[in-house]
């Protein structure tokens, strides 16, 4: 009888754990899975809310006009697709128009007396005498955008040089424009440390002849940009110093 009773008690206990397990697991899937399931769809639709256009990329290009394919120089307008930066995107459409209008042609320049000859043009790429353009890297993550832009000059007698670079990070979260101090902030870093990271790169790269001026890169720091890559890395853009053309340099900065 005892043994008995034991058994059925047993047995309900048995029960009563299935019973629990399957109304956790229920539970779980239907209130706790849908509930993240919730969550994850009000944080997409945010995100999507912060964009002009959601069927359209954070940043898209317009306006697209080639000047001279030989020297593989164009044109475009950079969109910044968030609500929140209709008039940055406005800025660089300016600034990007007041680079159209002051290209420079070799037949003006001669026509002019600019340029005395011919005969000291290095490089004829479409007539083109001088003239600033600029090129577009974009990167994006699941909680940024960042817009770099690196100008250059072209010019018939050197050809394409770099001249400087800016970025701009955005958090995808609201739509704000990130600062400097934002960035060092978020990834527990300072200038200097950077500063001492590049330093110690450019040495490994140094070559027998000191062509790089590694001091006066460093300590003339101040043609550079920050961002994030699409890896949630912070990166920093900068300009190398040396004794013959100074050039741009992309660097994961290690933290």
């Amino acid at each position: 009888m005892e043994e008995n009773l034991k058994s059925k008690l047993g047995f309900i206990t048995f029960l009563l754990i299935i019973i629990a397990l399957i109304g956790g697991g229920y539970y779980y899937t239907h209130y706790k899975l849908n509930d993240n399931n919730k969550k994850e769809k009000n944080q997409t639709k945010e995100k999507e809310k912060i964009k002009i256009d959601e069927d359209k990329e954070y940043f898209y290009f317009t306006n697209e006009e080639s000047i001279s394919e030989s020297a593989e120089i164009f044109y475009k307008d950079v969109v910044i697709n968030l609500n929140t930066q209709l008039e940055l995107t406005n800025t660089l459409e300016h600034e990007n128009e007041v680079y159209k209008n002051n290209i420079k042609y070799i037949s003006k320049e001669l026509e002019n007396g600019n340029l005395v000859s011919r005969d000291l043009v290095k490089y004829d790429n479409d007539d083109l005498f001088s003239l600033m353009f600029r090129n577009y890297d974009t990167y994006e993550s699941n909680k940024y955008a960042s817009l770099v832009i690196n100008d250059f000059n072209y010019s018939c007698l050197d050809f394409i040089t770099f001249n400087k670079v800016k970025a701009y990070v955005f958090d995808l979260s609201n739509g704000k424009l990130l600062t400097e101090d934002d960035l060092l902030s978020k990834f527990n870093v300072n200038l200097g440390e950077i500063k001492n990271q590049i330093k110690k790169y450019l040495n490994t790269i140094q070559n027998e002849e000191g062509t790089i001026k590694i001091d006066e890169t460093i300590n003339e720091l101040d043609n550079y940009a920050l961002y994030i890559n699409e890896y949630n890395k912070l990166c920093i853009s900068y300009l190398v110093k040396t004794n013959e053309v100074d050039y741009n340099e992309v660097m994961e900065v290690n933290l």
